[in-house]
Formats: C-alpha cells, sequence, structure tokens
C-alpha cells in the first residue's frame, strides 16, 4: 500500500470518530432558588420553605441541600428524565442570625452542578449572629410627578391610586434602589432615628370586609440631623411559596415628629384573593434632605394577611402552556441556556 493511500485511510478514520453524535456533551447542569428570596428575615415560627430548580439536557437525578457549610440532604426527583425539575421542601433548621443555603444538582450522567446559594436570617438572641445593614440609592429630582420607581430586583413604575394621595410636603420623584438587606435591631426611638410607634392590627383581611378589618395603618416618629425629606414605607407579601417584590408608598407627616400612612391589601392586589393566608412584610425608610437613606427600619414581619373568600388562581400556579392559556394568562419564554417556560399575569 503506498504512502499516499495510508494517509488517506488515517484521515477518514480520525474523522469518524469525531462525527456528530459521537462526542459525549461536556455540559454542566445547573441549579438555582426561587425561594427563600435573599435576606429574608424569619421570625419563629414562621415557615421557611425552599423551592428550587435543576436543568440538565441528560434529566436531573438528586438535588442536595446544605447549610452553613454542612451536608444536609439529598432528594430524588419523581422523574428523572425530565430536562427541568423542581424541589419543594422545607428548610432546615435555621439558627439564630445569618444562615447560608445551597443547593445543586446531579444529572443522570453523574454531572454535579455548580452549588446556588441563599442567605437568610432567623431573628433571635444570638450575640454573634450577623446583622447586615440594607443599603439604598435615592436619587431625588426637582418637580412632583405622583411616581415611585422602586426596583429591588427589577425596575418597576408603580402609578398613583386614587387613594394614594402624595404628601403635600414632599417635592420630588424618589427612586430607591434597596438592597433589601434587613437589619436585626431594635427600633426604639432615640434622640435621632426611626420608630414604629403603632400597628392599627397584627390581622388584616383579603376580599371581604365581613371577617373583620381590610386596612391597615402604620404609623412612625422619625428625627434626622439634617431634616426630614420624605418618609417611605416599603412592603410586600410573603407566603409559603413564594414572595412579591417590594412595592413602596410615601408616608404622610400628621405632626409633630409622627409619619402616617394606611395600606389596604385588597386594593394593593387588585381585588383579587390570591392566597388564603400570607404575612405582610414592611420596612420604612427616611430620606434626609442631604439624600442621605441611612435610617431605617428593620424589615419587619409581623402583621398576617387572611383571605376572607375565595381565593382567586393566580396564573403563576398553571405549570403546563395550555391550562395556562384557557385561563386567560400568558404563556411566558424566560431567556436561559435551557428553555424555561412561566405563565403569567397578561
Amino acid at each position: 500500500m503506498s504512502r499516499k493511500l495510508i494517509t488517506i485511510t488515517l484521515c477518514i478514520l480520525l474523522a469518524a470518530c469525531n462525527m456528530p453524535g459521537q462526542t459525549p456533551s461536556t455540559e454542566n447542569p445547573q441549579a438555582w432558588f426561587d425561594m427563600p428570596l435573599p435576606d429574608t428575615v424569619f421570625y419563629p415560627p414562621n415557615p421557611c420553605q425552599i423551592i428550587a430548580h435543576g436543568a440538565s439536557s441528560s434529566g436531573i437525578a438528586t438535588f442536595e441541600i446544605s447549610i452553613n457549610g454542612t451536608f444536609v440532604s439529598t432528594n430524588s426527583t419523581p422523574d428523572s428524565k425530565e430536562d427541568l425539575a423542581t424541589l419543594k421542601t422545607a428548610c432546615p433548621t435555621l439558627s439564630p442570625g445569618k444562615n447560608i443555603i445551597e443547593v445543586r444538582v446531579k444529572d443522570n450522567s453523574g454531572l454535579w452542578s455548580d452549588p446556588t446559594q441563599t442567605i437568610v436570617f432567623l431573628a433571635g438572641n444570638d450575640n454573634n449572629s450577623t446583622s447586615p445593614t440594607a443599603t439604598a440609592t435615592v436619587s431625588p429630582t426637582p418637580a412632583f410627578q405622583g411616581i415611585i420607581t422602586i426596583t429591588p430586583n427589577a425596575t418597576r413604575v408603580i402609578p398613583p391610586r386614587a387613594t394614594d394621595s402624595p404628601t403635600p410636603a414632599f417635592q420630588g420623584i424618589i427612586t430607591i434602589t434597596p438592597t433589601v438587606t434587613p437589619v436585626i435591631t431594635s427600633t426604639s426611638q432615640t434622640s435621632t432615628g426611626i420608630s414604629i410607634e403603632r400597628i392599627s392590627t397584627n390581622l388584616v383581611y383579603l376580599g371581604d370586609a365581613s371577617c373583620g378589618t381590610l386596612e391597615i395603618t402604620f404609623t412612625a416618629r422619625a428625627t434626622a440631623p439634617n431634616g426630614i425629606k420624605v418618609a417611605v414605607l416599603f412592603y410586600r407579601f410573603q407566603t409559603v411559596n413564594s414572595t412579591t417584590e417590594f412595592q413602596s408608598i410615601v408616608m404622610n407627616p400628621i405632626g409633630g415628629d409622627l409619619y402616617e400612612r394606611t395600606l389596604n391589601p385588597t386594593s394593593l392586589l387588585g381585588g383579587v384573593i390570591p392566597f388564603d393566608q400570607a404575612t405582610l412584610q414592611y420596612q420604612i425608610v427616611i430620606q434626609q434632605n442631604n439624600g442621605d437613606t441611612s435610617l431605617r427600619t428593620p424589615v419587619l414581619s409581623d402583621i398576617a394577611v387572611q383571605a376572607c373568600g375565595r381565593v382567586t388562581t393566580a396564573c403563576s400556579s398553571y405549570t403546563d402552556e395550555r391550562t395556562c392559556i384557557a385561563n386567560g394568562c400568558s404563556w411566558v419564554n424566560i431567556p436561559g441556556t435551557v428553555p424555561i417556560f412561566e405563565c403569567r399575569n397578561p
């Protein structure tokens, strides 16, 4: 056999070894958290639930959970052939203060994903617990247009409602981008600072007024060395399965050092009843005349929201395209390495 023929034969054999479909995939699986959200503060016995996802073209076999660097459990998936798997389970036992929860997944080819983590806090008396301080950036502008833009995760513009009249003393649009890292400290009043003076109720109803009060009024006392430009109330709803984004509303000065605001959860949620029970989390932030926003309360979770009437099914509860669209919702493709779809409000 000639040298030229031998060379051609070797080239053909090498090419055959590298034909499409012969090389195994080296793409690693991916894992991510839906809940709990980063920097959430839990107050015993406030429940904590993990909702996480894993994705791999080889299918997801198991989820592994660790807390504060210590392995806790391994959870097998009910259908390991699916490209996208969901884990729903109770959180591991939390320690007072800072807790780092990690999740990673293994696919059917034996590959592990990189760990993904979320940091939460358990309120308690542990002197060694970490109490991070919330941060915010406030950018006032000359003329008030009745719009407050808050972007804890993504920028959203919240139009003013008929019942939400802005305080006459505030002249400016406030744009706040909180990191939402709660402070586990006392809110007692000092010569300079902010405190919660009164909450009208710790149980507010959603839907029908026949069960009880539909409104809750927040009263705060605040003093600041550079004068107070505006007091802002942040709030969100947390259920066992989900947490809404933080929204904000300007508080009204009522004389002296006092500020007040009344919320109606039924109105805030557009008249629907998306859950049976939830916790109303809130924080009050003061902006001084020089732009400083370091004066703020912790993110508190001591108000229960109870449904009064039939729960209105949320679009996010539908997990297949046909049911989603049949109920007037939108089937949305979420950009990413692995195609992921989610049912959302139209």
